[in-house]
């Protein structure tokens, strides 16, 4: 069986990965959108998690064959790999990142909790075993559990710093919403990893160059793209209509994988605009918040700073709930206006890829032949732009309706007056 697919080109797949692809569980993943707002502003980015994880799939085995037969890992533990990237997103709900906004606050789980629950407990974790498979050894692939030396190796192809997700998101998503943010030479990267002594994924330093246009891409790609004011007014009204949704139609209180998988973008719209908004506050505020959208009346952006910051501390006291409501609430005393018409939002995220498994968790492994052997750098000793970009973006943005634009601003203008202006990236 083969995918032609505009990224990679032709994608072959195994007997027992077009199984998997034919599967409910699997088609599912056609009526996810990779960008749940993203059409909003980039009317071509309708692509989704189906296609992204065939894509991350291909990568995995390409990323596979050059390194895994270095530490003598052969065709089974390539297939594992390929597999686990084909399955790392089978567990997003509909509208993704939106929906796990509501299962984290209301359940404590995650897509990757969904998708380990899913390869353990459907018909995909059935297919595996009878093909041979140890559907334990993808989930923990999938969640990037070690249990060897080597699995550092393993499942760092598809859940490390560099992986196959980012490479594929990154070219996938900038292609989709036709931007040239997310150009990155993935082959050049792929073809310059290593793996060292002790088991961990280095890149050469042939290949600084390609390193550096990741890390750009993937922070262009956040701040135009994912984080683009009004991709994230959409989604925030998405996470609104999906909290209020949730009081009425419990969505994140499935039980069995056959009640998860019956919620995709197009059915959990269906079921929205099925509800009698006249039944309870939350129906009233889930019918309102899809009669917006379908307009197209989102929320307005009155102020934003973006942030660059080394510690850590800051952009975890800025993205906590309570903290987000007492400014909500502060700005919107000086506005005069009512609580729920200020919504405070800061999206994060560390500027370099984290890696939880090594002393400086924003360093990436480098390596370069000195009088024949090789020596072992961080990549920040020899480039100043992974030096630099070392820390966290924070984007704090306040948003309000259209009516309240000019009082709003004002308020949040007078809040945040005292973000000391040396914290700022001025773009």
């Amino acid at each position: 069986m083969e995918i032609n697919d505009p990224i990679h080109d032709f994608i072959g797949l195994t007997d027992i990965e077009a199984k998997i692809v034919n599967s409910g569980t699997y088609q599912r993943l056609r009526r996810i959108k990779q960008l749940s707002g993203g059409h909003f502003v980039y009317p071509s980015a309708e692509h989704t998690r189906f296609a992204h994880c065939i894509g991350v799939m291909h990568l995995a085995g390409l990323t596979g064959k050059h390194l895994l037969k270095n530490i003598e890992l052969g065709d089974d533990v390539l297939q594992d790999v390929r597999m686990a990237g084909l399955l790392h997103d089978l567990g997003h709900g509909p509208f993704s990142h939106v929906f796990e906004e509501s299962l984290i606050e209301n359940r404590g789980w995650n897509h990757e909790d969904v998708t380990e629950w899913l390869v353990l407990e459907s018909e995909v974790g059935d297919i595996l075993e009878a093909g041979g498979i140890s559907k334990k050894r993808i989930a923990d692939l999938v969640r990037g559990r070690r249990t060897s030396k080597k699995d550092a190796v393993v499942s760092g192809i598809v859940a490390g710093q560099v992986d196959a997700d980012k490479m594929d998101y990154l070219i996938r998503d900038s292609f989709y919403c036709g931007v040239n943010y997310g150009l990155v030479d993935i082959h050049r990267l792929i073809d310059s990893l290593e793996v060292s002594k002790d088991y961990h994924l280095e890149f050469s330093l042939a290949a600084r160059g390609a390193l550096e246009a990741f890390l750009v891409a993937r922070y262009e790609m956040f701040l135009n793209v994912y984080y683009h004011k009004t991709v994230r007014s959409v989604e925030v009204m998405l996470v609104k209509l999906i909290n209020a949704a949730d009081n009425v139609l419990h969505l994140t209180s499935f039980k069995t994988p056959e009640e998860f998988l019956v919620l995709d973008d197009m059915s959990l719209v269906s079921m929205i605009r099925g509800i009698d908004p006249t039944e309870s506050d939350s129906a009233k505020e889930a019918s309102t918040m899809m009669n917006l959208l379908d307009s197209r009346i989102l929320y307005k952006s009155v102020f934003e700073k973006v942030l660059h910051t080394q510690d850590r501390f800051v952009s975890k006291v800025l993205t906590k709930r309570k903290v987000r409501e007492s400014i909500e609430e502060e700005i919107a005393s000086i506005a005069e206006v009512e609580n729920h018409e200020v919504i405070v939002d800061v999206p994060t995220l560390p500027s370099v890829p984290y890696n939880p498994h090594q002393l400086d968790p924003m360093e990436i492994a480098i390596f370069e032949i000195i009088d024949g052997k090789k020596v072992s750098h961080n990549l920040s000793d020899y480039s100043n732009i992974a030096e630099m970009m070392k820390g966290y973006l924070d984007v704090i943005r306040v948003y309000t309706f259209d009516k309240n634009r000019a009082k709003v601003g004002r308020a949040a203008r007078e809040v945040f007056q005292e973000v000391p202006d040396t914290a700022l990236i001025h773009m």
